[in-house]
């Protein structure tokens, strides 16, 4: 595992004159010609593994026949409280590490939690919550938000990472890569591969990758990720394993990181596992390489309270939900809801 550097070695790096430190390397994301065979990523197999019904109306709501079109455009477009909160966390850092790409200026932290606060009256008026659509949190209190972004933005400004990112690696800030756009396409084995990155930044010869987290800690998820993170920075800019260090960094309810070291093991079992994983949503397409599904019956449903109380599309599965829901005018039913015996 790669060692932070300690408060000396960040003083003596910062006391070196900035024409001796010489930008290492310059990143520059590859094109890719479009295809339509579906490309794997962490989170569209994750979903594909849990229900996949959901799965198919996620991605495949073109080839829903019985529902309007203008229904599955409102239903794909919402979103989650979790999710919109993490989302702002994620735009109001984006701005703040592309403003110090141009100036290393103190940061007035009022000013800046307030920006966050603006930034969320502005995104949660614009969106439809499933918390609220589904009403199980009809009139959830913004200020429980404010407090969630503000708890995550003074954690990173007290954090390790804020000072290293100030102390060794703004001399090279013009190199970074914020918030690429896209969807971090790439190859891997010669399959379409999807892994987006939040941060990039190289630092003496080696690249770092940041990945900001406002939810729960998941060891065996994020270790995936950070694997899928360096096997991305190796395809994209051929640089070698030994020189990538990819990181999460939890900024909520506490600060935190997680670092691994990816063994010659953990490739050979990711990239193994990138195979299989492809090959069985391939299995639902009846065109592989035009990525066109099976008929919606190949697709089962997999009721379970947790899931279903977080999916988008749950009035599809059970239209009598939202009907009893907003008559009701309270939470579901969940004791009338037809799960399968545990």
């Amino acid at each position: 595992m790669k060692r932070l550097l300690n408060q000396s070695e960040l003083s003596t790096m910062i006391a070196k004159p900035i024409a001796d430190q010489q930008a290492t390397m310059q990143l520059t994301f590859p094109t890719y010609p479009f295809t339509p065979i579906l490309g794997w990523s962490i989170s569209r197999f994750e979903l594909f593994d849990k229900c996949k019904r959901q799965y198919y109306y996620t991605y495949y709501s073109k080839y829903v026949k019985d529902v309007p079109s203008y229904k599955m455009s409102q239903l794909r477009e919402m979103t989650s409280i979790p999710l919109e909160t993490g989302n702002v966390v994620h735009d109001v850092l984006e701005a703040f590490l592309k403003r110090l790409q141009k100036s290393d200026r103190d940061i007035d932290e009022e000013r800046f939690i307030g920006y966050a606060r603006d930034l969320v009256k502005r995104y949660f008026s614009e969106k439809t919550f499933i918390e609220q659509y589904y009403l199980y949190d009809e009139h959830f209190s913004l200020e429980r938000v404010y407090g969630k972004v503000e708890t995550c933005l003074r954690n990173f400004m007290n954090s390790p990472s804020y000072n290293w990112i100030f102390m060794a690696a703004l001399h090279d800030r013009g190199n970074w890569i914020i918030e690429p756009t896209g969807y971090g396409e790439t190859r891997l084995d010669d399959l379409k591969v999807y892994c987006k990155m939040d941060f990039l930044l190289p630092v003496d010869n080696c690249v770092y990758i940041l990945d900001w987290k406002t939810g729960k800690r998941d060891e065996v998820k994020h270790s995936r990720q950070l694997i899928g993170y360096s096997a991305a920075a190796n395809a994209l800019f051929d640089i070698p394993w030994n020189r990538i260090f990819p990181r999460i960094v939890y900024l909520y309810p506490g600060f935190d990181e997680m670092e691994i070291a990816v063994s010659d093991d953990d490739r050979e079992r990711f990239f193994g596992q990138i195979k299989d994983e492809t090959e069985a949503m391939y299995a639902f397409c009846s065109d592989v390489e035009k990525n066109v599904p099976l008929q919606i019956d190949a697709f089962p449903m997999s009721p379970s309270p947790s899931l279903c109380r977080q999916c988008r599309y749950r009035e599809l599965c059970f239209p009598q939900w939202r009907q009893d829901d907003a008559q009701k005018k309270e939470g579901p039913d969940v004791q009338n809801i037809p799960f399968p015996q545990e």
